[in-house]
């Protein structure tokens, strides 16, 4: 898939572990960098995950953070996903 950054906002280089809900399961992995409309996880599986599928996001920063709705908006093969939040 593309791994060009195709972002609308700035990005922001920031690791912290992000919890994702999708079809029925919870997942952790560490962000890389977010913006103001989404983040980008390190995921060197990506299957569990397609294009535009709607997934719930969770930083673990820290306790009572909201869960956000979120849109699979990129995939790279063996390195990770971004998502895009709805609004």
């Amino acid at each position: 898939m593309a791994s060009k950054n195709q972002c609308r906002d700035e990005s922001i280089k920031h690791r912290a572990n992000i919890q994702v809900s999708a079809k029925s399961a919870v997942y952790t992995f560490e962000m890389r960098d977010f913006s103001e409309s989404g983040r980008y996880l390190f995921c060197s599986n990506t299957g569990f995950v397609r294009l535009h599928d709607q997934v719930k996001i969770q930083t673990l920063e820290f306790e009572g953070a909201p869960i956000i709705d979120a849109l699979v908006a990129r995939l790279d093969d063996n390195s990770g996903f971004a998502v895009e939040f709805l609004q």
